[in-house]
């Protein structure tokens, strides 16, 4: 599965099954023209901002962000400083290789039981 794929497969899941958790996914990977990368980038766009961001409290966090990658799939320095800023803010920011990850760690941290019923995981 592409990071694109793992996204929306994970995005569609917590909406289906939790739809009162306050959530919003960035545009991270997206390809564009040029002109609108600078038209995002001008509006506040951050690059390595993580691909989904939970706004609820849990556990002492103030939410959790999550980035996706594809297995084998690495974080860029930008990434990586995104993630660590946002910990020490007092979020609980993860990198999640796959859709399996990525449900483990909503699923800590919701106390839900989300499972894909997709092979592709």
């Amino acid at each position: 599965m592409s990071e694109h794929d793992i996204q929306s497969e994970f995005v569609s899941l917590v909406e289906e099954s939790c739809p009162d958790v306050l959530f919003c996914a960035t545009v991270g990977g997206a390809r564009m023209r040029i002109s609108e990368a600078k038209k995002i980038k001008k509006a506040g766009y951050r690059k390595g901002i993580p691909d989904v961001i939970f706004y609820e409290s849990r556990h002492g966090y103030h939410g959790l962000c999550v980035e996706i990658k594809k297995k084998g799939g690495q974080t860029s320095p930008h990434q990586k400083k995104w993630l660590s800023d946002l910990q020490r803010r007092g979020y609980l920011a993860v990198v999640c290789k796959g859709l399996n990850e990525c449900l483990k760690a909503f699923n800590d941290y919701f106390g839900t039981e989300l499972v894909s019923g997709d092979s592709l995981t």
